[in-house]
């Protein structure tokens, strides 16, 4: 890998790991105020890490790890789990997959999507 790709690469495993806490922390039904006081950072700096406005420290990550009460094993272990569903899918039904698993109605939609799956 020459250096741009290098970047490049980086920028995009970036941008899912971010990704994959704003899911954890949907997941566990925490606000960015509330993620930000368990992380002992502040909401803007979770803000800011969200919309993609600045780059995630390795010190930030610990302390938004901490603040989901979960170890790197643990993250990355789900993460690369992820990584083979998006192998075997595209990235735009990983994303719906995670809508859905966060959704309220949520068993409604899955008794939806299997009733067209069903039909022949």
């Amino acid at each position: 890998m020459n250096e741009e790709q290098i970047k490049t690469f980086a920028t995009i495993e970036a941008e899912r790991i971010i990704k994959h806490i704003i899911y954890l922390r949907k997941k566990q039904g925490l606000t960015q105020e509330k993620l930000a006081e368990k992380a002992s950072i502040s909401r803007n700096t979770i803000v800011q890490i969200e919309r993609g406005s600045v780059k995630i420290s390795l010190v930030t990550f610990c302390s938004l790890l901490k603040g989901l009460n979960i170890s790197y094993s643990v993250f990355f272990k789900e993460f690369e789990n992820e990584q083979a569903l998006v192998n075997e899918s595209d990235t735009e039904m990983v994303d719906l997959f995670k809508q859905l698993n966060l959704h309220p109605h949520r068993n409604e939609y899955i008794k939806i999507i299997q009733s067209l799956i069903d039909i022949k």
